[in-house]
């Protein structure tokens, strides 16, 4: 049987595997399943990207069950991270700061480590080399012309009151973060925190502590107590297969005896009792 990972990005913009499937065959149809599947574990929420190999069942089987950008490529091998370590120095360490903005102190609180470095530039470059060329009104649209050292950009804000305002270099909607031309119209007009349209969840430090869902989209229990549970539960299937095959070299009576022990102890957890052995 075929392993297929799906490997995605987590907030720390490190690559992660997040979940799995085998497959007997790799057909479209097999594929087909692999992905609905999937659809419902994420609790119906397709993924905006999907990059794949050139298998053909996987190209037949997307657009199918997706509707997203596809960009069939060769992919590399799934990488395993120490993504605990990681959410734990960013809990503890408090990022440095590179201006007196507020808003940027309240990008160091929000954002992961390796995300606030980004966002750290774009609020240094706001206050370097961003300038004013004159604003017009349109209704109740203010488009404001700011110039850096490397480009002239298009501010479209709202009245300072509703806190939005978009850019044409379209960072936030390529990359999940304010550029530096809105943190400087921000900045302006005294705005000390990042809109909370503006922040991306995948980007932040508790991205983790989202609702997780099963096979059928169904919202399981909380995030840390699944991850223990299902430990625990590798662990006993390992204990089992090691025990069964120790028990190819031994005696009738020997695999008889752990029979027992299993029958004895299934029949206390169930409620059906010794029902269940019929």
């Amino acid at each position: 049987m075929s392993f297929t990972p799906f490997t995605g990005v987590d907030n720390h913009k490190r690559s992660v595997t997040f979940c799995g499937a085998l497959v007997a065959h790799e057909d479209a149809d097999s594929f087909k399943w692999v992905f609905t599947r999937f659809l419902g574990a994420m609790g119906g929420k397709e993924p905006k990207y999907i990059i794949t190999d050139q298998d053909a069942g996987i190209l037949k089987a997307v657009p199918l069950v997706f509707n997203t950008i596809h960009a069939p490529l060769f992919d590399g091998p799934a990488k395993r991270h120490t993504q605990k370590q990681i959410d734990n120095c960013n809990k503890t360490r408090f990022p440095e700061i590179s201006t007196h903005l507020a808003i940027e102190v309240h990008g160091a609180e929000v954002y992961s480590h390796k995300v606030f470095e980004e966002f750290k530039e774009e609020a240094k470059c706001s206050m370097g080399t961003c300038k004013s060329r004159g604003f017009t009104e349109c209704g109740s649209l203010e488009v404001t012309t700011v110039r850096d050292a490397n480009r002239r950009e298009i501010m479209r804000s709202h009245t300072p009151d509703t806190l939005k305002a978009t850019c044409s270099c379209r960072m936030l909607e390529r990359k999940g973060i304010i550029c530096r031309h809105v943190i400087w119209i921000y900045s302006s007009n005294g705005v000390k925190l990042i809109p909370e349209q503006c922040i991306v969840k995948r980007w932040c430090k508790d991205a983790r502590l989202s609702k997780m869902f099963d096979c059928n989209g169904e919202a399981t229990e909380d995030v840390d107590i699944i991850d223990g549970k299902q430990i625990a539960m590798s662990v006993m299937w390992s204990e089992i297969h090691q025990t069964v095959g120790l028990l190819m070299g031994k005696l009738k009576n020997d695999v008889e005896n752990f029979s027992s022990l299993i029958r004895q102890f299934k029949e206390k957890l169930s409620p059906l009792g010794s029902q269940l052995n019929k």
